[in-house]
């Protein structure tokens, strides 16, 4: 059964720039309010909250460092006072280092805290105030955002592709731990042309991947599938990959 998202809440963490931002602007469509996240990326989640609102629905842009419990439950409380409770959360803030698998001297502790603390903490905290919260109203969905590259063990970083585990152990954990009521499942996408490449991965392997020559999946068909699962209510527990076939390729 497909649940109806018309004039629900959702939170999307992570959501100025690339995947975040697509998921943001396709739940929008679906008749949703959102709340664009942002830790450094103003601007552009201005931007996203500004397309949504000329789309016709509303939304704000709040800035919260999602590894912060305390800023967690202010930007909370920010959006329920702007638009209602939230009955869709998606934890697609992320952040990595790009160290080659073979360069495991370089990786430090500040390495693992720094990566972990968004990653998979970051989506812990979110997921700890709203989940509960949902479950009092009725339900709601909860969308983690993973990687193939655990399935492959590669990525931009050893830490990373750990911390991308833990969203799908983390996935699972929540499912368990939250009432039926509340589903929570996760999508595990491959390369996508986005920012990120910019930002944490070399420029030969970024030309890569725009190229064709390394395997690469839309933005929007991983958004379209985030979507999907957030309104299939007979889902829940499971990651799905998102990598057009990257997996059994390699």
């Amino acid at each position: 059964m497909r649940v109806d998202l018309a004039d629900n809440v959702a939170l999307v963490t992570g959501a100025g720039t690339g995947l975040g931002r697509q998921i943001a602007l396709d739940l929008a469509e679906s008749g949703m309010d959102v709340a664009v996240n942002y830790a450094r990326s103003k601007d552009a989640a201005e931007e996203v909250a500004a397309a949504i609102e000329q789309a016709g629905r509303r939304s704000i842009a709040v800035k919260a460092d999602v590894s912060q419990p305390g800023e967690v439950a202010e930007l909370v409380a920010n959006i329920e006072a702007a638009l209602g409770s939230i009955s869709v959360l998606v934890n697609n803030a992320g952040v990595t280092r790009f160290i080659p698998f073979p360069d495991i001297h370089e990786i430090t502790l500040d390495d693992w805290h720094d990566v972990f603390s968004v990653n998979v903490i970051g989506a812990f905290n979110c997921a700890q105030l709203v989940g509960p919260a949902m479950a009092e109203r009725g339900g709601g969905s909860i969308l983690n955002v993973s990687s193939v590259s655990p399935y492959v063990a590669t990525g931009s970083s050893l830490p990373y592709t750990v911390s991308k585990a833990g969203v799908i152990s983390l996935t699972q954990c929540l499912c368990r731990a939250l009432p039926k009521s509340v589903r929570v499942n996760a999508i595990a996408p491959g390369w996508m042309d986005t920012v990120w490449l910019d930002k944490h991965v070399p420029d030969e392997l970024a030309d890569s991947v725009r190229s064709g020559e390394f395997p690469s999946v839309a933005v929007e068909g991983v958004a379209q599938m985030a979507v999907d699962l957030i309104r299939n209510d007979t889902v829940s527990g499971q990651t799905v990959v998102v990598d057009a076939g990257e997996l059994w390729r390699s």
